[in-house]
């Protein structure tokens, strides 16, 4: 199987997104600021056109290089059906995948779908069954898990993760879509690979240590 990173952004209170997460609001409702970090990086490169133009200084940098490091042996895609539900309208025909593959997680069949230069395919077979599909069309690149929590929490409880990559941004939104629960079956132990300070999020690796749970 390739190997496996999950891709993910939380706020310092744990959650991926505020209530009310829909099609007019596809972060919930006033969480637009989770993944402001992402917006910025896109435009750090450019030459200022107002005084409210992104400068390119350093930890602007860094932003976009763990945005861009995504996509740098990625050979295919891992998100669940509500992510893609509220990304879809917003993605539009723009190539947010890079013409890679992308694999659904879903509890309802779905005929696939070309947009943006990528095929989805819908798998009704749960996160392991999604992420197998992913690795054969990966060939020996990587697959990214990229969203949302509950995909990202099965992956985990299921051992599917290699390498966890969380973006930290400074704000607490006080309730929402939890990354992780309260509680789970089994520990994860994580061996810090980097940790990168940018702009508007603080970047973290880690290596997921493989047979951790206690016998």
């Amino acid at each position: 199987m390739s190997h496996v990173f999950l891709e993910m952004t939380m706020t310092l209170d744990g959650f991926t997104a505020a209530h009310g997460v829909s099609l007019e609001h596809p972060l919930g409702i006033d969480g637009e600021r989770v993944h402001e970090w992402i917006r910025n990086s896109v435009f750090s490169g450019a030459v200022p056109q107002s005084s409210d133009a992104v400068v390119d200084t350093e930890p602007a940098r860094i932003d976009r290089e763990a945005r861009e490091r995504m996509f740098e042996s990625t050979g295919a895609f891992v998100l669940g059906r509500r992510t893609f539900d509220v990304g879809e309208a917003a993605w539009g025909d723009a190539p947010v995948f890079e013409g890679r593959p992308c694999f659904v997680v879903t509890s309802r069949e779905h005929e696939p779908v070309e947009c943006g230069g990528s095929r989805f395919e819908f798998v009704t077979g749960g996160v392991r069954e999604a992420v197998a599909r992913a690795s054969e069309a990966a060939s020996a690149a990587s697959v990214c898990i990229m969203g949302g929590a509950r995909v990202a929490r099965d992956a985990f409880a299921e051992q599917l993760v290699d390498e966890a990559r969380l973006h930290l941004v400074p704000v607490l939104l006080g309730g929402g879509a939890r990354l992780f629960p309260d509680a789970a079956e089994h520990r994860i132990e994580l061996d810090p690979l980097s940790v990168a300070q940018g702009a508007k999020a603080t970047h973290l690796r880690y290596r997921v240590v493989r047979d951790a749970r206690p016998t």
